[in-house]
């Protein structure tokens, strides 16, 4: 199996090589800018060209230097926006096949990584295996590493790596000082350190990152809004990174097997209703463990999960063109009113707006 050597240093410049064989010898390194990556059905390169695919309907980051690749092998598409204080890239990742990639957001001293869907398994060197699942976020220090990652055939893959200068966050010196001296500690240090464990982002960040990705302003009033977006998701992840860990209830492969299941048919069928006291009935359990052992295993409450993904699917359906009323209806409004009132309240913006961008 060939592996794609693929990391971006800053917005301008890509390295790529490729690796082959058992023992990975390394074959190809070369610094570009933004030219070619490795076509990993065929072993050769070809075009990463400035822009989106013409058919991308995935996330979008305004503002930001998108470039992309595809072949009949898969899909990368890589967008970055980066300003003195800090840098944002925002990578999407879909194979046919199982791939391995090496991967190197660009950083400054402090990066958060944060896989905004499906589960990421890599390794670091000087970390070891390393495991980020869906709604996950680490601090992490990269020095002179990079990550190998794991990328399963026929899943989709969303990363979001937001770094920033010291003098971005030294004014948080006062509310995390333990955080921060771990941040100073490892700036000149060329090896990767783990800054803070794995830890689910939140309903609060996900909004964040919904109003960057859906910023209502264009030009210099954008760069406004996602300077300050962007503080104020560091700013929370950082509260979340801090908090004292909850203590866990015991639960069986065979409960936990259950509440995964659970999940799945809440993203499979957003349009349903999931009442909370049937499905506790149905693991032998009181209300409360219910919840406490679903919000163990999703990192959140029963209701913002599914809440989560009737607006996200909400979002998709009225990007492909749906009228609001039907949309409503998809995902279990009675009322379209109702539904609209919720969809402010998730996002901020209206479903109309979406409709407007097309």
């Amino acid at each position: 199996m060939a592996r794609c050597y693929l990391y971006s240093s800053s917005c301008k410049m890509t390295n790529i090589g490729c690796y082959s064989g058992e023992t990975s010898k390394r074959l190809i390194i070369k610094p570009i800018v933004m030219q070619e990556i490795l076509d990993l059905r065929k072993e050769d390169s070809f075009p990463l060209k400035a822009g989106l695919p013409p058919d991308y309907r995935g996330l979008v980051l305004q503002g930001s230097e998108p470039y992309s690749g595809q072949t009949a092998s898969g899909l990368i598409v890589l967008q970055n926006f980066q300003r003195p204080g800090f840098s944002i890239q925002l990578g999407v990742y879909k194979f046919l096949r199982m791939v391995h990639c090496f991967l190197q957001p660009p950083f400054f001293p402090a990066c958060s990584t944060h896989s905004l869907k499906s589960d990421l398994k890599s390794r670091i060197p000087g970390i070891g295996s390393f495991t980020l699942r869906e709604n996950q976020f680490s601090f992490i220090h990269y020095g002179n590493e990079v990550i190998l990652a794991d990328f399963k055939a026929e899943k989709e893959y969303q990363l979001l790596y937001v770094s920033c200068s010291p003098a971005t966050i030294d004014p948080f010196q006062t509310y995390f000082p333990e955080l921060l001296e771990k941040f100073r500690n490892k700036i000149n240090d060329p090896s990767a350190a783990l800054i803070t464990p794995q830890r689910r982002a939140g309903r609060h960040a996900g909004k964040i990152i919904n109003e960057l990705l859906w910023s209502p302003f264009a030009s210099s009033m954008n760069e406004i809004h996602i300077d300050d977006k962007v503080r104020e998701y560091v700013w929370l992840l950082m509260i979340e990174a801090t908090k004292a860990e909850i203590r866990h209830m015991p639960l069986t492969d065979e409960m936990t097997d259950q509440l995964t299941d659970l999940g799945r048919q809440m993203r499979e069928n957003p349009h349903e209703k999931f009442p909370i006291s049937k499905l506790a009935r149905a693991m032998g359990m009181n209300d409360m463990s219910f919840k406490l052992a679903f919000k163990q295993v999703f990192g959140k409450g029963i209701l913002e999960y599914h809440l989560d993904h009737r607006m996200n699917e909400a979002r998709r359906l009225l990007k492909e063109g749906m009228n609001i009323k039907t949309v409503a209806a998809m995902t279990g409004y009675d009322l379209t009113t109702s539904f609209i009132t919720k969809f402010i309240e998730y996002f901020g913006y209206g479903p109309s707006k979406i409709q407007l961008k097309k």
